[in-house]
């Protein structure tokens, strides 16, 4: 299942499979219950997991690489009971899990939710799905950022090229522009001193 049809939606607890889209919402379906129901895009906001980041020092990380990471090391780091562990076992945890992850921007509630998340996913047999595809993309990721600077850098290419071909013309246009008037006012004096002789 792609990541791109599990969504949060704001002011309601779990995650939600997208079944169909409406022009003023959506019909989704509970992870955590199975139960189908309308949500108005008027009264709550909906955020694909595919979009999701989580803060670390450097740059943010993916979720889905979080998750990821998670399933594969939870025979040595089991994940720690959200009943039972208090904040410096989760951060503890995290730390294990995303080592450089910015602690000051990533609260206890926000692991509890990760977490939440991961086990949701986990039930449903979707974090094998996120782990397969991670190497994948990060090879998929790597072209995407070669092919990207070199379209940045045509593209920056293209754009001189184009400024320089229009400014060109416009210095044509006023040059001609200032020799059609003065030959305009030649004429009519020419005209003029004809009459007079």
């Amino acid at each position: 299942m792609d990541l791109k049809e599990i969504m949060s939606v704001s002011g309601m607890p779990g995650l939600y499979k997208v079944i169909a889209n409406r022009t003023d919402g959506l019909i989704v379906e509970g992870l955590h219950d199975k139960a189908k129901k309308f949500v108005s895009s008027r009264q709550h906001m909906f955020t694909p997991l595919e979009n999701i980041t989580l803060y670390t020092t450097e740059d943010s990380i993916e979720l889905r690489l979080v998750l990821s990471d998670m399933k594969k090391n939870e025979t040595q780091h089991p994940i720690p009971d959200l009943k039972k562990s208090d904040d410096a076992t989760l951060r503890a945890y995290m730390k294990l899990m995303v080592p450089n992850y910015d602690a000051e921007k990533v609260y206890a509630s926000d692991i509890k939710k990760l977490i939440k998340w991961y086990e949701l996913l986990d039930a449903n047999k979707l974090v094998s799905v996120i782990e397969e595809d991670k190497e994948e993309l990060t090879a998929e990721e790597k072209k995407e950022k070669k092919s990207a600077k070199k379209t940045v850098t045509t593209e920056v290419e293209e754009a001189e090229v184009i400024s320089e071909v229009k400014e060109k013309p416009k210095k044509v246009t006023k040059a001609k522009k200032v020799e059609e008037t003065v030959a305009e006012d030649d004429k009519p004096k020419k005209k003029a001193s004809k009459k007079a002789e």
